[in-house]
């Protein structure tokens, strides 16, 4: 049994113009202890993906099908009020702009600790705003939660953990902030962390610091991670295994190292062979020509069909099943399901369109 299981989830959002179908019909598996990428350009639905599996979709997006499955439960039977215990309890999200996501009323250290009062057996109240409780009792610096802040801020390598738990959000650096994101999203000890876009805003030299502190604490706290983003050499750096997503729909997925050493989708090649690569420099890259489809009725069976330059008329017609794909998979020998692709053009030669 895996550890996350997402069925045929379908999450739309209805418009004026139209339905927005930013999730269609995508399947995923996390097993527990590894760290899984989601790889897509900017309007892949990748985000929406993330908020789904968390149960924060803002109206009037809605899941219109499928199912999500943790240790084999449905989480979309549960009434919102598990729904809440689960969200930053069983399943965390560190989100792209721990600006944005910080409170800047409240200490660092403040907010975490309110987050092990929240999902950690710690015998404190929550009943009070912790402003209030900021206020009553100085961030009650002898309690459990707070002591187990403290911890949470050395463990993602925050310098005198002590001192900055009491500063506030605009006194951190981007990845300081960052890892108090982190920090304060492993404070449960949760069984999935989703990152959605870690390292986005933050320089290279602290993009390596985060990434080799997500594969320490997942070790640490044996937990499994989905880690969104567009960057193809975090996901090279990090990930076990890799979903390729485009226009709400995962196009293709393989182990890390079989994905780079041997893309098989148009689009996956396409997003490598659009990378700077250090061992080539010299080397052109070759953009993906067009843009993102506008996901509102989309009228081709593949949605990548009018980019693709392989693309025939039954591409536009047909819509693309998985199929094993890689050298054994053209001679009809293959039948590995850890590398698959949703494209007529691949797969053994009686399969091709």
């Amino acid at each position: 049994m895996s550890l996350l299981e997402v069925q045929n989830l379908h999450t739309r959002f209805p418009t004026p113009r139209g339905t927005v179908d930013a999730v269609n019909e995508v399947d995923l598996r996390i097993e527990s202890g590894e760290i899984v990428g989601l790889v897509g350009e900017s309007g892949s639905g990748k985000s929406v993906l993330a908020d789904t599996i968390m149960g924060i979709v803002e109206e009037p997006g809605e899941i219109a099908g499928g199912d999500i499955r943790l240790h084999g439960d449905s989480l979309l039977d549960l009434p919102e009020s598990e729904r809440r215990k689960i969200r930053g309890g069983s399943i965390s999200m560190v989100f792209q702009d721990p600006m944005n996501s910080l409170n800047p009323t409240l200490t660092v250290g403040e907010q975490i600790a309110e987050m092990v009062r929240l999902h950690q057996p710690v015998g404190e109240s929550i009943r009070l705003p912790a402003e209030l409780k900021r206020k009553l009792i100085g961030s009650a610096k002898n309690s459990e939660a707070w002591r187990k802040a403290i911890e949470m801020l050395e463990s993602v390598e925050i310098p005198e953990p002590e001192s900055r738990a009491t500063d506030f959000p605009h006194e951190f650096s981007g990845g300081m902030r960052q890892r108090a994101m982190i920090a304060m999203a492993l404070a449960a000890e949760p069984d999935l962390l989703i990152c959605d876009e870690p390292t986005t805003a933050l320089d290279v030299t602290i993009q390596a610091q985060i990434l080799d502190e997500l594969r320490d604490l997942k070790d640490a706290f044996d937990t499994a991670i989905l880690l969104i983003t567009h960057d193809l050499a975090v996901v090279a750096e990090v990930c076990d295994r890799v979903n390729v997503m485009y226009a709400g729909q995962i196009v293709e997925r393989a182990e890390t190292n079989e994905l780079f050493r041997n893309p098989q989708h148009p689009y996956t090649q396409g997003l490598i062979a659009s990378t700077p690569r250090l061992d080539a420099p010299t080397e052109a890259l070759q953009p993906i020509e067009g843009n993102v489809p506008d996901l509102i009725d989309i009228q081709f069976a593949c949605h990548f069909a009018p980019r693709c330059p392989e693309a025939t008329r039954e591409c536009y017609e047909i819509k693309p099943d998985f199929r094993p794909v890689g050298e054994s998979a053209e001679n009809g020998t293959q039948t590995d399901e850890n590398h698959v692709a949703a494209c007529l053009r691949r797969g053994s030669q009686e399969e091709r369109i």
